[in-house]
């Protein structure tokens, strides 16, 4: 059985290996240009945000080493915490700005592909983020699962995978995530 490109490059490229970081880079870009995609147009008035921005930032987070992802399941995982990191960011970013607390951006990629988010929408991911933050003081296992299926679009046996946890449990605190999800928060469709 050949071994897959994408775990056999993956592992070396989450402790910093640039080579394996530049081979991997391309196998997993569509997809998590996808993801920043769908969870984009998923918050009301971030049409602005670059999609790609985001997917760059993600990257940059992703390659700085510090994690060892198990499986595909597990790396899309991290990717989707790293996605909510960079949009909460931009999106404190932006609130600051608002209030005249906002600094130029000090790294190239920054003054390349700012993120652009309206004013409504940064209230949004910030308020969304905080809600995920209280679901994940209830139990971490809530807030985990949302990253993936939300943030990384992972299916129920993926983040099963990626969690270490059953699917039948995944599916059910799903369930129970997006019901106070809604509850909380009644325009945010978590679908």
């Amino acid at each position: 059985m050949t071994p897959d490109p994408f775990i056999q490059f993956i592992r070396p490229a989450a402790q910093g290996d640039p080579v394996a970081m530049q081979r991997v880079f391309p196998l997993i870009y569509n997809e998590l240009f996808s993801i920043a995609r769908r969870v984009r147009f998923n918050f009301h008035g971030l049409e602005t945000m670059n999609t790609t921005a985001i997917v760059h930032e993600a990257y940059l987070k992703l390659s700085d080493g510090g994690s060892s992802p198990e499986s595909r399941a597990h790396f899309f995982s991290v990717a989707a915490r790293a996605m909510r990191q960079v949009m909460l960011n931009a999106a404190r970013n932006k609130s600051r700005d608002k209030r005249g607390g906002g600094l130029t951006p000090e790294r190239l990629h920054e003054l390349e592909d700012r993120i652009n988010l309206s004013p409504h929408a940064s209230e949004r991911m910030i308020d969304f983020d905080e809600l995920l933050s209280r679901l994940e003081e209830k139990d971490r296992l809530y807030g985990q699962i949302v990253e993936c299926r939300f943030f990384s679009g992972l299916s129920i046996e993926e983040t099963a995978d990626a969690l270490n946890v059953s699917p039948a449990t995944v599916k059910r605190k799903w369930q129970m995530a997006r019901a106070w999800l809604y509850i909380h928060m009644p325009a945010f469709n978590v679908s």
